[in-house]
């Protein structure tokens, strides 16, 4: 019976505004909150809630549906979002492939065994010279017959000579 009134409201007759009691109105209110009211039934109470004969005990109500009008008028409609939400998603998965895809190659084909040396200020990357020069000059330090031992004698001697 209450369908039928409130096809009867949508198409401009008899409203059904008079014929609720306020504990109608409750309920009716109560649902609305637990997000069990249809598109119509939130309609019906929008009218009511905002007409002249609304129970001001309801104020606060009808701050709430004032609330959530403006922002369905400010927010563009889900699909949009979605669709830009996707869009968004799907050209960030590539960009970062894309990087992946970049440090990848970039990564292999970055020669990592290179043999530099400067011999008398010119530069040299054949290893086989690079090593040559470099056992070169390590066997110019190995020739040395300096102990540690001694070095440390010469280092701390004046300290035990000192009365």
């Amino acid at each position: 019976m209450n369908n039928i009134k409130n096809c009867i409201t949508m198409t401009g007759n008899p409203s059904t505004h008079d014929s609720r009691s306020p504990h109608d109105w409750e309920q009716l209110i109560e649902r609305y909150y637990a997000g069990e009211t249809s598109r119509r039934e939130e309609e019906e109470l929008r009218q009511y809630l905002f007409s002249t004969t609304a129970d001001p005990r309801f104020d606060d109500t009808r701050a709430v549906l004032a609330f959530t009008g403006t922002g369905r008028r400010l927010t563009p409609p889900h699909r949009q979002v979605a669709r830009r939400h996707t869009w968004r998603t799907w050209v960030g998965a590539a960009a970062c492939i894309a990087l992946l895809l970049a440090g990848g190659i970039v990564y292999h084909t970055t020669p990592r065994d290179t043999c530099v040396a400067y011999v008398y200020g010119e530069k040299e990357t054949d290893p086989e010279v690079v090593i040559r020069q470099m056992q070169q000059s390590v066997s110019q330090f190995a020739s040395t017959d300096v102990a540690v031992e001694s070095q440390f004698d010469a280092i701390f001697s004046p300290l035990e000579t000192l009365p």
